[in-house]
């Protein structure tokens, strides 16, 4: 097929996706597209790539272009005008996010012992937008459907573009690694990490919104929607599992986890509940047993999946990360300030920490370690409340949660312009909905759902 006539096809397609998105969620307003076109960035390449194919090389860094300051800039402009003009319980919105605010003030302020202030400071600001980004879904009418079409409408479009790009278009799709000259897919992002796990979190979350509508009885009512996730879902598993050298053993784990916790918690809601009541005291255990056995487990883990014990050279990279933050031990290095900044360094060499854990005490140290875990008990707590509401969102919220904690053992998503940590962002502030839609304004799929699990 010629690469023109694929490209036609797919927007033909994508176009179609989208009505019937449109058409699940009518309450949804235009100004929705705003925190769309910020996690469709946020889960594909910076837009100043998108002219620059060439860039797009493995180790290359075009983030920082004006036209991507413009174009985020904007966004940002325009949610904050969106949100000037709705109205909502400020106090209340921020009283329930009081960790995620403090986290990002500290952030802002590590600035200030950064080698390259400047630099951190845009850092900084970039990975702010996404809590804008999120008070515009919370704005919305109905904030839980509002975050299902958000993400719904990113996997429609990433996931049918990355394959197009791979296969017709791969001066845009593929590059070759410096290291080894292998060939790798990349779809719309700049790695195949970064394909793999936007492929695992859409597969997963359209799993998940499909078993739902079948224990809801809903599933064949609207067939086309279910023929359009079906359609996705395939893509993005043919990419997930290596189809155009896009393997990623990580995201992959991930994803078997996070669909084998979907119907071990879906199945046994007595089960579910206590997980959910007991929130931080499972993750807390959960930490500690991975710590304490981590020289048994990660042996079996890596040779299932192919890997061997250094994880492809990242317990290298994590000695040589965990010297440089023992310098800094306290406050780190400042936000975003070290990868890719200082010329002849190591980080210009190695453009993450591949451990989200590492890259955060680096960055922020130890203050930033316990901000950001406090972050996560704040969010245990929104999940046990959500689960008292919407038994499937609650789900939902443990799974994923469970899927971000694993991802960054070997990668580095906490605190970053990344799919995953801007997706946790927006549910963290959109379970807050319940603390401001109550009484007569409480969403119907909130009553319904509260009904199912009580009878």
């Amino acid at each position: 097929m010629p690469p023109k006539l694929a490209l036609i096809g797919y927007i033909v397609i994508v176009i179609w996706l989208l009505r019937i998105d449109q058409k699940r969620n009518p309450a949804a307003s235009r100004a929705l597209w705003v925190p769309t076109f910020w996690l469709l960035i946020m889960g594909s390449r910076p837009v100043g790539r998108w002219f620059a194919p060439g860039s797009n090389s493995v180790g290359s860094d075009a983030a920082g272009s004006p036209l991507d300051r413009l174009v985020l800039n904007s966004l940002i402009l325009i949610a904050l005008f969106v949100l000037s003009r709705r109205k909502m319980n400020w106090s209340r919105v921020f009283k329930d996010n009081l960790w995620l605010i403090l986290l990002y003030v500290y952030l802002g302020t590590s600035v200030l012992w950064s080698d390259f202030p400047f630099s951190s400071f845009k850092r900084w600001f970039k990975i702010t937008g996404a809590v804008v980004m999120a008070f515009v879904v919370l704005s919305e009418l109905k904030p839980l459907q509002a975050l299902e079409s958000v993400i719904r409408r990113c996997a429609y479009v990433l996931i049918p573009l990355s394959i197009v790009l791979i296969k017709y278009f791969p001066e845009y799709g593929v590059v070759y690694s410096r290291w080894e000259g292998t060939r790798m897919g990349i779809g719309v992002t700049t790695h195949k990490n970064s394909l793999g796990v936007l492929c695992a979190l859409s597969v997963f979350f359209l799993i998940w919104a499909a078993f739902r509508k079948w224990r809801s009885g809903e599933f064949f009512k609207n067939s086309s929607q279910t023929y359009a996730d079906a359609l996705v879902i395939g893509i993005a598993l043919f990419l997930l599992f290596g189809g155009g050298g896009t393997y990623s053993a990580t995201s992959i784990f991930i994803f078997i986890v996070g669909i084998a916790s979907l119907f071990v918690l879906s199945r046994m809601k007595n089960f579910t509940r206590y997980v959910a009541n007991h929130l931080k005291a499972v993750m807390i255990a959960g930490l500690l047993i991975f710590l304490l056995f981590n020289s048994v487990l990660l042996p079996m883990v890596t040779s299932s999946f192919g890997r061997n014990e250094s994880l492809t050279g990242r317990t290298d990279i994590w000695s040589s990360v965990l010297d440089l933050a023992s310098r800094n031990p306290l406050l780190g290095v400042g936000y975003g300030g070290y990868w890719g900044l200082a010329e002849g360094s190591y980080s210009m060499e190695v453009k993450q920490s591949h451990n989200g854990y590492l890259d955060v005490y680096l960055q922020v140290g130890m203050v930033g370690i316990v901000a950001l875990f406090a972050f996560f008990l704040a969010f245990c707590n929104k999940v046990r409340r959500e689960f008292d509401h919407v038994f499937d969102w609650g789900v939902f919220g443990i799974c994923f949660l469970l899927m971000v904690l694993l991802y960054n053992y070997t990668e580095a998503s906490f605190l970053e312009t990344s799919y995953m940590w801007t997706t946790m962002v927006f549910l963290t502030v959109v379970f807050s909905g319940l603390c401001l839609h109550t009484g007569a304004a409480k969403e119907t799929e909130n009553e319904q759902s509260f009904k199912e699990q009580n009878t």
